[in-house]
């Protein structure tokens, strides 16, 4: 559908515009960016309000269920509509998202959605907003030359630039943050018995190893690093060899614990 004039009332392009579920998708996004800024400040005044925590988790979950509800339809209760969901990486996140949402506050497992949500926040603003809420006079529209280029033309462009030469860093700095940060962090709740978040995140985590690229390269560099700290001819001489034969066992451990989705995914191809 074409984009409003600029001679069309602007109560009927805001109408037109947030009477759709994509704008339903934007405001949840808007959510967990405000959820989270707004949370980590209180955090930062230490005065920590649970409940911002979980508006930007409830923008999380608004925003995914949009996205499988235009993806895969209604709910369908049958195997071939879970199986989609299970292989559908927006339907992983709005089940940490639901999780995270009824646990108590984590602030590091904000990082992805937080991330996320930048991106499709400015993505939206340069394709709906701007052209709907803003669009360009007829007239300037339609002029060439040395005419400036109109500001609504030029943000746009500046916005695509930016998301186009930062999205490869911020999916890179997710999987790490993923790996490195929430993982380590939700395994200190092991010392609590606070054991079904790690079990969650761990499915997870072996999930987006085969779905994606960013994961596996984070996992192929964790364990190139800590086989050069621990394992001969590169460890330090002072690590107990013990150190490296556990290591190797967990090692072994986690390889087959990631590898067993794809054995049970064969039976199905």
């Amino acid at each position: 559908m074409a984009p409003p004039t600029a001679n069309t009332p602007l109560s009927t392009r805001v109408m037109a515009l947030v009477q759709t579920l994509q704008f339903a998708w934007f405001v949840g996004h808007v959510l967990t960016l405000l959820g989270t800024l707004t949370y980590l400040l209180t955090v930062a005044l230490f005065r920590s309000n649970t409940l911002l925590y979980k508006t930007a988790y409830f923008g999380a979950l608004l925003s995914y269920g949009v996205v499988i509800y235009k993806s895969h339809g209604k709910p369908q209760p049958n195997a071939e509509y879970a199986r989609k969901l299970v292989m559908d990486e927006n339907a992983q996140y709005l089940l940490l998202a639901f999780f995270w949402f009824f646990s108590s506050p984590i602030t590091v497992t904000l990082i992805p959605f937080f991330t996320f949500s930048a991106f499709h926040a400015l993505g939206y603003v340069r394709t709906n907003i701007i052209p709907n809420v803003f669009p360009r006079t007829a007239a300037a529209a339609g002029t060439t030359g040395d005419v400036p280029v109109a500001w609504q033309s030029k943000t746009q462009q500046q916005i695509k630039t930016w998301t186009d030469k930062y999205y490869g860093v911020a999916m890179r700095f997710v999987a790490q943050s993923e790996v490195t940060v929430i993982a380590v962090r939700l395994m200190f709740g092991l010392l609590r018995l606070n054991v079904v978040p790690i079990v969650l995140f761990a499915q997870f985590l072996r999930f987006r190893y085969h779905l994606s690229t960013y994961t596996r390269q984070t996992f192929t560099e964790l364990r190139v690093k800590m086989d050069q700290m621990l394992l001969p001819p590169t460890a330090n001489a002072r690590i107990p060899p013990v150190v490296a034969k556990v290591y190797n066992m967990a090692k072994g451990m986690i390889t087959k614990f990631g590898d067993s989705i794809v054995q049970q995914q064969a039976p199905a191809q």
